[in-house]
């Protein structure tokens, strides 16, 4: 199957000597989902950064649909169908949901705007409960299911979620995996960084583990979680 996203031999990071992705390559076949799991440092929400256009590259190449994507500035790579959730400020705090859910439209015509925010509320019927309401008097795990459909407003072809479950309760948690595997199972390819790696690896299709910038293994994610040597060394267990 020809590959959605395709990250070949990335070198990147945040200082002019520090290189955090150590060559990696990786490949998203449309409509899959894989997890990006490993230890801290490890560069998985790094690796999400550059491919949302936010951290240069200083070699290598990330392509989508076989465009190339990198080089791109953020807004350039969002219009190409990617949306990327980051782990911490992802809502505007003081706009209500219904706005930012609008924001969150920002690429779109204004008529596509309506009709998407209306299609999310009842996607989701805990914000169309709250739509009046500041994002900020959100409980965590609502704020992060309003930042996801932010990001559904464009209606991407890849979505892109750094950590979204840290931070949030097990019910919480819960029902937010259970949200991203709904979104998934309705054609979305998903690449989601995530601490909470088993959940994370029983909702994907695929698994990857990074380890100090280097992809260490891939795999069909059960397989990975079930491995013996993965769970002690990269998962705690």
């Amino acid at each position: 199957m020809t590959a959605l996203l395709e990250v070949e031999a990335v070198v990147g990071g945040y200082g002019a000597a520090d290189e955090i992705l150590k060559s990696i390559s990786v490949a998203l076949a449309p409509a899959r989902m894989a997890a990006i799991v490993g230890p801290n440092g490890a560069g998985k929400s790094t690796l999400l950064k550059a491919i949302a256009g936010i951290l240069k590259l200083k070699s290598g190449s990330i392509r989508l649909d076989g465009q190339v994507l990198s080089g791109l500035p953020p807004r350039g790579i969002a219009a190409r169908g990617v949306a990327f959730v980051p782990q911490e400020a992802n809502v505007f705090a003081s706009l209500s949901v219904r706005e930012n859910l609008e924001m969150g439209g920002y690429l779109e015509p204004r008529a596509k705007v309506e009709q998407r925010v209306e299609k999310l509320f009842g996607r989701f019927p805990i914000l169309a409960e709250k739509r009046r309401k500041a994002a900020r008097t959100l409980s965590g795990g609502q704020r992060q299911i309003l930042a996801m459909a932010m990001a559904l407003m464009v209606e991407p072809r890849l979505l892109l979620l750094d950590e979204p479950s840290a931070g949030l309760s097990p019910k919480a948690a819960g029902f937010l995996f259970d949200s991203i595997a709904a979104i998934h199972a309705e054609g979305t390819a998903i690449l989601m960084v995530e601490q909470n790696a088993l959940e994370a690896l029983a909702i994907a299709e695929e698994g990857i583990v990074l380890v100090d910038g280097r992809v260490a293994r891939t795999g069909e994610a059960r397989a990975l979680a079930e491995d013996p040597e993965v769970r002690r060394l990269f998962l705690g267990g």
